[in-house]
């Protein structure tokens, strides 16, 4: 054995990539993906990073553009969404159900018998 190298701590290369921390790049499509959908879990998932660290940011920018720039988009992802629901319910259209699709023909009598009860109550 090497006496460089030592059993208990293999032999790891740093992180080039740090996926794992906050960039310019990765704040502005936070701020995007957050005015889109008015979710800051759905938003800090899409750019690879958590809710809480979100929260984490926010706090430690404390500067009051940040804040702003924060809940603006958040405030722009709500109302999107709302609009989205709003226009759903006036079309009666609803959202793709898992008991629809190709290879489920066999459940109809599920389906039948599940409206059947919805009329009923």
């Amino acid at each position: 054995m090497d006496d460089t190298q030592s059993d208990s701590s293999p032999d790891r290369t740093p992180r080039r990539n740090a996926d794992y921390r906050w960039t310019v790049p990765k704040v502005s499509a936070f701020l995007k993906a957050l005015s889109e959908c008015g979710s800051v879990a759905e938003a800090a998932l899409t750019v690879g990073m958590s809710r809480q660290a979100a929260y984490k940011l926010r706090s430690r920018l404390d500067g009051e553009k940040f804040q702003a720039a924060f809940e603006a988009a958040r405030q722009r992802g709500l109302a999107a969404r709302a609009k989205e629901r709003a226009e759903r319910r006036k079309s009666k259209e609803r959202p793709p159900s898992p008991w629809d699709g190709p290879g489920l023909d066999a459940l109809d009598h599920l389906r039948a018998a599940s409206k059947a009860t919805d009329s009923d109550g």
